[in-house]
């Protein structure tokens, strides 16, 4: 199996994961936003089996530290990215100046995956990280494109895109294109 399609059943697998939490803990109203999502950790381990796996890297240590240092910074983002989007969905949004740093961290994590690799020595293509850092931005408006297109409860719009977990693909393809990765029959 080459990288490239692992990534992508993996991203289909994560969106899937987080629909189905949604839907088995209720689709009504804002409740999903109340939340912590199971789907996020599972979904983030996921990502760092796919990346230590399929680092182009030699040596089994130096992908375990890889994927450790990123599971760090996972650990760190994910409940201030959870906060933070609690206060999105929020009546107070704008009432609030703490959410708009941490959103903006948060749509850099290609970048800091990219940094990550880079301290590690792993050369990472400039034209690949550009790519996955514009696809992670652009992926809640075309998760928002998508609700238009494939059924969805509620309605089309940035909310039912996110809560219907059609923008997670986006997401995890836009963290991976910038991996640089091996086909598994070579060290």
């Amino acid at each position: 199996m080459t990288a490239d399609v692992a990534l992508g059943i993996l991203a289909l697998l994560a969106g899937a994961l987080w629909r189905l939490e949604v839907e088995w803990r209720g689709w009504e109203g804002l409740r999903w936003a109340g939340y912590f999502h199971l789907a996020v950790p599972a979904g983030i381990a996921s990502f760092l089996v796919w990346t230590w796996v399929f680092l182009d890297v030699p040596s089994r240590r130096r992908r375990a530290a890889i994927a450790s240092v990123l599971a760090l910074l996972a650990a760190i983002a994910v409940p201030l990215t959870e906060a933070s989007l609690r206060t999105v969905f929020s009546r107070f949004f704008f009432a609030h100046p703490l959410p708009w740093p941490v959103l903006f961290w948060w749509l850099l994590s290609p970048s800091l995956v990219v940094a990550v690799l880079r301290a590690f020595r792993v050369p990472v293509e400039s034209r690949r990280w550009v790519l996955g850092q514009a696809l992670f931005v652009a992926a809640w408006p075309l998760g928002t494109l998508v609700t238009q297109v494939v059924p969805q409860h509620g309605h089309s719009d940035a909310i039912h895109a996110f809560k219907s977990g059609l923008v997670v693909p986006f997401f995890v393809i836009a963290l991976g294109i910038s991996v640089p990765t091996r086909n598994l029959g070579k060290p």
